[in-house]
């Protein structure tokens, strides 16, 4: 009996968001928060941060993305109350996207992505954040996994950090830009894996200027996870300068602009509804 592959993320962001709202949740429990929120810098404190925001966002968020790096700071303790989040937040119907920037090669790669794909993998998230300095081919087998899973790797293709600059927008030997590199393999590997599965997603910083829609353009059909909006500079009106036309593909993230509003789960619950209205209005062109 043949069996048939599992819905893709794309497929499944695209549900949600047309049910839910397109909006993406960062968590990112750095020790300046834990404090605002009169938590210890400790896992217990961690936890009860995660159990909060997972409160407030019930069965409304299509999409949440955990920084790890505010987790491994706690050592394993912190670990099991990121696989711990990540299950409930599965269990509410919300995508798990694990924000680690991994990017390495060969068997080392592939040991990335065992870890985060798949039933039997340490996270069994829906998708990652990856980067391809050492070379886009380098995470063909990574995107390949991702697919074999109904997951996306999103890849870094154009940050909002001013430090990024000089790298994206250096000019290679064929005229194209690093990014623009990035932009043309990214749309190679999601032509490769069939019509409409897109495994590989980009991350296009809110905060970039208009001139970055030629990158925007070579991405194709990618869905483009855009943080930055909130704290970052970003509004929801900044969004159809660069991705107008392409409004279902992007998933508005932001982090701090909603953790701000905690402790309490009832102020969290109106920070989220203040991120999703716009979002849902972005999407559907208003």
């Amino acid at each position: 009996m043949t069996t048939l592959p599992p819905p893709s993320f794309a497929e499944r962001f695209q549900q949600l968001a047309d049910e839910r709202s397109p909006f993406c949740l960062g968590l990112d429990p750095s020790r300046d928060v834990l404090a605002r929120w009169s938590l210890p810098d400790t896992a217990r404190g961690l936890s009860d941060f995660c159990e909060r925001l997972a409160d407030a966002a019930g069965e409304t968020l299509a999409v949440v993305k955990p920084q790890s790096a505010f987790f491994e700071r706690h050592g394993p303790e912190g670990l099991v109350v990121l696989q711990r989040v990540l299950k409930r937040f599965r269990a509410a119907g919300t995508l798990t996207l694990l924000d680690v920037k991994r990017g390495d090669i060969g068997s080392t790669m592939d040991a990335y992505a065992e870890s985060l794909f798949g039933k039997d993998s340490a996270y069994d998230v829906d998708a990652a954040t990856f980067t391809a300095y050492l070379g886009l081919d380098a995470l063909a087998k990574t995107v390949e996994r991702a697919r074999y899973h109904g997951a996306c790797a999103f890849i870094v293709v154009r940050s909002s950090n001013p430090e990024g600059v000089p790298l994206q927008n250096a000019v290679g030997g064929d005229g194209r830009t690093v990014a623009q590199a990035v932009a043309d393999g990214l749309r190679k590997l999601n032509d490769k894996a069939g019509r409409g599965v897109f495994p590989a997603g980009a991350v296009m910083g809110a905060t970039l200027p208009p001139a970055d829609r030629d990158v925007v353009e070579r991405l194709g059909g990618a869905l483009m996870l855009t943080p930055g909006i909130g704290s970052q500079g970003a509004g929801f009106a900044d969004l159809p300068k660069l991705f107008s036309g392409r409004e279902r593909q992007v998933i508005p993230t932001a982090a701090r602009s909603v953790l701000e509003a905690g402790p309490e789960v009832t102020a969290l619950k109106r920070a989220l509804e203040a991120h999703q209205a716009p979002s849902r209005a972005f999407r559907e062109g208003a």
